[in-house]
């Protein structure tokens, strides 16, 4: 993509330079049609897929670290441990763990000295306890 931008803007020097002739001119358009705007879109397109991919590995680098968080402490987890854990800032883990409660049909409670708890059910014989 940034070879492509290059060739394109020395092609446009070209084409904007009052002293090129028109022979220049026509053999910059053909330069810019046949390799920099194929080149740019190539390199776009590279660094969409790549930006995708690294989106991608994020949300299950989180989900991840959501369900080990959930294993370790029996179905019961706060905004802060998540935020912790993933280094998410605590408005972005808060709207996670809403998110996933409403998917999951979790329970939450909020603490007598304001913190919040999700409770997830994790199913089996021993289902998780809310922490005091």
């Amino acid at each position: 993509m940034g070879f492509g931008g290059l060739i394109t803007l020395s092609l446009l020097l070209v084409l904007f330079n009052g002293n090129s002739t028109p022979g220049e001119r026509d053999g910059a358009i053909g330069a810019m049609l046949l390799f920099s705007l194929p080149l740019t879109v190539v390199g776009g397109g590279m660094f969409w897929h790549n930006h995708q991919r690294y989106q991608q590995m994020q949300r299950d680098r989180i989900r991840e670290a959501f369900f080990n968080l959930l294993e370790t402490h029996n179905g019961q987890i706060t905004p802060l441990r998540l935020a912790m854990e993933t280094k998410l800032d605590g408005a972005t883990a808060r709207a996670y763990l809403d998110d996933r409660a409403k998917e999951f049909n979790a329970s939450f409670r909020v603490t007598e000295d304001g913190n919040l708890i999700y409770s997830f059910e994790l199913g089996g014989s021993n289902p998780g306890r809310l922490p005091s």
